[in-house]
């Protein structure tokens, strides 16, 4: 249902750029006879006595308009394009084709184990998946939202808020996300990163008296005094000259700050420029929710005016390049010092605007990545409850068509089991990711889901660790031991384990999570545990369940789908069989 709406949504902009293309080819066909026309009539102007230059001027009146119709049409057919490009990554989601281009985020990796328990990063990853973000700013808050943190119910709720009006009004969401793309593709990595960077390096740098600036004062006087006398032949007439040159060399040394101050606003400048398309295109915009709202005014506050005295300002101390440019106005302004000086007044009037501007456009994509979800799977608006459960979860970065459902009420610490590959970790992982999704703000995929906001601990992919001398069964004992140390707090919490203490034996690992279990089932944690020791099973106060495999045609098969009571079947010697291991 919803590809199908991407799917008709894709060809509407397909219209919409052949339509404006026809338009735009047969307006650059007239633009082309007009100009002929305009240098034709030049040419007659130029060499035809009596002949008018009005009509020449009225050709070439006629040729900028007709090329202004010409730009508006183009930037439609552009700005489309990337509206179609933004439509097939969405698609892209549906058959996990994401995989092969999509932002996997690993410079962003923390050293969180639910991390790498979850896929939140890497290849076919959360982070990934849900990603349309292309700033430095999008790109941490995103992966800042998907590290479980706690927020409050009040915070939480704005943020639902503002992912639900994101994804109900997908066409401007499109067109923010197309101009995101057209961002990166004017920036590159380089550049971007050094937007954000280049306004702490100018505050840590400058240092800037302005006592100096009575030196430009009497310098200048001194310099249009030396004019005055030169004309009236008190001084030599080359003078002046000497003059400029003592200038220019006094303000090197008097104003080295200008020599850093020029290159940093080179950086912000060039930089900045691709910012200006989402900029424009957010400010468009008018949304209900508070959050966006907020976050809208802080673009807002960045107004033409602060753009155009930046842009000036850059451009004189770009100009300080040109030898020739430093000499002459240095030399009779000290002008290093004067830019100093409005550099520092545009910085206390207006730094503050273009840093929250930014930082504004990183929530924008934050926010409309974790409307991704939303957009491309069937799910719903989860609720914020004192109960945990859900109603045909999903795992979100499996195919709809091979996910299956599955519904579960926690009910404090519970134990499955099941043979290997019966769905067991993937259940725990739908749960976690899941609920990663509902701490996030965004929609989550399950029919019905309801949750306390909680502390979310992991225990899953746990390997050992050569080079800090940690072995499979350590690893798995400092998790548990971070868990043991949060039930202390009297916190709510959520834990999943799978298959706990697999790296030690049997009579050790039994003894270990019957501990382990009591005391999360004191603490009243929501907890999972995955184990294919039956003994777990008889620990009073658990609720057990477990996943079944059946045979059809001597051949293994899984439903993979959650019951109630304890698995009492095993596939490891039928699998080793099918492995060639044993006969």
């Amino acid at each position: 249902m919803k590809k199908n709406k991407l799917e008709e949504l894709k060809e509407n902009y397909k219209q919409i750029i052949e339509k404006n293309t026809k338009i735009k080819n047969n307006i650059s066909t007239i633009r082309l006879i007009l100009f002929v026309v305009f240098v034709g009539l030049l040419i007659l102007a130029c060499f035809k006595k009596g002949f008018v230059f009005i009509f020449p001027a009225l050709s070439f009146i006629s040729f900028v308009v007709v090329s202004w119709y010409h730009h508006r049409y183009l930037k439609v057919v552009d700005d489309t394009n990337f509206k179609v490009t933004i439509l097939n990554e969405y698609l892209s989601r549906f058959d996990d084709s994401y995989k092969r281009s999509s932002d996997r985020g690993q410079d962003l990796k923390g050293d969180l184990f639910l991390e790498a328990d979850l896929d939140i990063y890497g290849i076919g990853g959360l982070f990934g998946y849900l990603s349309f973000a292309k700033t430095p700013y999008g790109r941490k808050f995103l992966s800042d939202s998907l590290k479980s943190n706690i927020i409050s119910e009040a915070d939480l709720v704005t943020r639902q808020e503002a992912i639900h009006e994101l994804a109900s009004r997908l066409d401007d969401t499109i067109a923010i996300e197309g101009m995101a793309i057209k961002f990166s593709q004017e920036n590159d990595k380089k550049k971007i990163s050094s937007l954000e960077n280049a306004f702490n390096l100018l505050s840590n740098n400058i240092n800037f008296n302005t006592n100096k600036l009575f030196i430009n004062i009497i310098y200048i006087l001194l310099f249009v005094s030396s004019i005055i006398l030169s004309i009236l032949k008190f001084l030599p007439v080359y003078f002046p000259v000497i003059v400029i040159f003592i200038g220019y060399i006094l303000g090197k040394l008097l104003y080295k700050e200008a020599d850093g101050l020029g290159s940093a606003m080179q950086q912000i400048n060039t930089s900045f420029y691709g910012y200006n398309y989402l900029l424009n295109e957010i400010q468009n915009k008018k949304y209900d929710s508070k959050l966006l709202n907020e976050y809208q005014k802080d673009i807002n506050n960045l107004n033409a005016k602060s753009i155009k005295s930046f842009k000036v300002l850059s451009g004189f101390l770009n100009s300080r390049n040109n030898i020739i440019f430093q000499v002459l106005f240095n030399g009779i302004l000290l002008l290093d010092g004067i830019l100093v000086y409005l550099f520092i007044s545009w910085q206390n009037k207006y730094e503050n605007d273009f840093k929250n501007a930014i930082v504004a456009i990183g929530h924008f994509e934050e926010l409309m990545s974790l409307a991704t979800i939303e957009i491309v799977k069937d799910g719903s608006r989860p609720e914020i409850s004192s109960k945990f459960s859900f109603d045909e979860i999903k795992h979100p970065l499996i195919e709809e068509n091979r996910c299956v459902a599955n519904s579960f009420n926690f009910k404090g610490t519970n134990i499955i089991t099941g043979s290997n590959m019966s769905g067991k970790t993937t259940f725990m992982r739908s749960i976690g990711v899941n609920y990663i999704l509902f701490l996030s703000g965004a929609f989550v995929c399950a029919k019905h889901f309801e949750a306390p906001i909680c502390k979310l601990f992991t225990s899953m992919k746990v390997v050992d660790d050569v080079n800090n001398n940690i072995s499979t069964f350590y690893g798995e004992i400092l998790r548990v031991k971070d868990i043991c140390a949060y039930i202390k707090t009297k916190e709510p919490m959520i834990v999943l384990v799978d298959e706990i203490f697999k790296g030690t034996n049997t009579k050790d690992r039994i003894t270990g999570a019957t501990a382990f279990a009591k005391k999360l089932i004191e603490a009243g944690s929501y907890a999972i545990i995955t184990t294919h020791d039956s003994e777990l099973c008889q620990i009073e106060g658990v609720s057990n369940y477990y996943f079944l495999e059946h045979y059809v045609d001597d051949k293994i098969a899984f439903d993979y789908t959650i019951r109630e009571g304890v698995s009492n079947t095993r596939n490891a010697i039928y699998l080793l069989k099918m492995a060639g291991i044993m006969d």
